[in-house]
């Protein structure tokens, strides 16, 4: 790791995005200061659950942090594809550590290794205005802090983000999800299951500690909203007669570890910051759910930002040099992920034999390496 560095950073953002940027820069020396609007940060995170692939455990070895991580978590071992009539599609085997976690277990490693006396919490970004010396940040309730650049990584309703690029709101993609979380012995080290219907798919995957996490993914009109005994007697209705242990899993689920969301991204853009000021995670390029890489590619952006931000005295190229480098792989991440989720959404026959097929082709283990090598990241 690198010495000392005279840069300083403001974040904006408490989230896993954040707080893996602060870990980070630590690590390379730079100090840093995070802002979190929320009043506790460990209310940030709902409960739902994440898969983090290869580049995310490669990330957490290089922050030394792997052994925290996989204390909560589960090795997830592969991917079994099955369609709604129990009918086998493909197999395949994780190339490295993969794992599933709940998303607040996640953050509460990070929080731990950042400690709460770094975090700032209760302060909303209000704006920001920037100089040739600095960025000094301007909260809602007065306060203003000052830092050599600011890393927007509030989110997906950003505020540095409206103010940067003034964007619209995110675009809904057709299709929500309703979740749940129980524990089960079925919980235990193994691959996730993906069940394909039509315009209706099935996940589930151990997230650690005998907890399981499914995802039941149906087409219908945004901003749905259900209490937990609705979620589950949907689920139940839409996916009747589907292999086991679905039905059992849903049923087995207490109504209050329930979620429905909608599914939504942006279309990637060609410029995330100016002058001292950047974005991060889903403030920069949000994207669906459907790969898994979503808070995967604000890991792995933070960590190599804070490589980038300690290799030079000018923070402003250093963050041009790194956004250089992110923006085409998230590009390509941001529209892999809406073409599976379309894919895997379809209700037009001959797209869902063509999705079969190459999910069988794909997923032989020299294709399968060839395909997730891009998630082989060195740090």
């Amino acid at each position: 790791m690198a010495a000392d560095h005279d840069t300083t950073a403001l974040i904006i953002g408490g989230g896993i995005a954040g707080l893996t940027a602060a870990v980070a820069l630590r690590q390379y020396g730079i100090d840093s200061r995070v802002f979190e609007q929320a009043d506790d940060l460990r209310k940030t995170q709902v409960g739902s659950g994440l898969s983090l692939g290869y580049n995310v455990t490669r990330a957490f070895k290089h922050l030394d942090l792997l052994d925290e991580l996989t204390g909560p978590a589960a090795s997830i071992t592969g991917l079994e594809f099955t369609t709604n009539k129990g009918r086998h599609v493909g197999t395949a085997r994780a190339l490295e550590l993969a794992l599933g976690i709940l998303r607040p277990a996640l953050h509460g490693v990070l929080a731990n290794s950042v400690g709460t006396d770094e975090v700032q919490v209760g302060t909303k970004l209000v704006r920001f205005e920037q100089d040739e010396g600095g960025v000094t940040a301007h909260f809602a309730d007065g306060r203003t802090a000052r830092g050599d650049v600011l890393i927007g990584a509030d989110g997906l309703q950003s505020t540095v983000r409206k103010q940067l690029l003034g964007d619209s709101e995110p675009r809904y993609r057709g299709y929500c999800t309703r979740r749940g979380i129980l524990q089960t012995e079925l919980a235990k080290d193994g691959p996730e299951y993906v069940f394909l219907g039509i315009g209706e798919r099935f996940v589930f995957y151990p997230v650690g500690q005998g907890y399981l996490y499914w995802t039941a993914a149906t087409n219908e009109p945004p901003g749905g909203k259900e209490d937990g005994a609705e979620i589950k007697r949907t689920v139940l209705e839409r996916f009747q007669g589907w292999p086991d242990p679905i039905e059992s899993l849903v049923q087995a689920t207490d109504e209050s570890n329930t979620f429905l969301s909608d599914t939504q991204d942006r279309d990637p853009v060609e410029r995330w910051g100016e002058g001292r000021v950047t974005l991060l995670g889903d403030a920069a390029h949000p994207m669906t759910w459907d790969r898994g890489q979503g808070a995967s590619q604000g890991i792995e952006g933070a960590v190599l930002l804070a490589k980038q931000l300690a290799q030079g005295d000018d923070p402003a190229a250093a963050l041009r040099a790194w956004e250089a480098e992110r923006i085409p792989r998230t590009k390509k991440m941001v529209r892999s992920s809406r073409a599976i989720g379309r894919l895997q959404q379809s209700k037009n026959p001959l797209l869902r034999v063509i999705h079969h097929q190459a999910i069988r082709i794909e997923t032989k283990p020299s294709l399968f390496r060839k395909a997730n090598k891009n998630l082989l990241v060195e740090y």
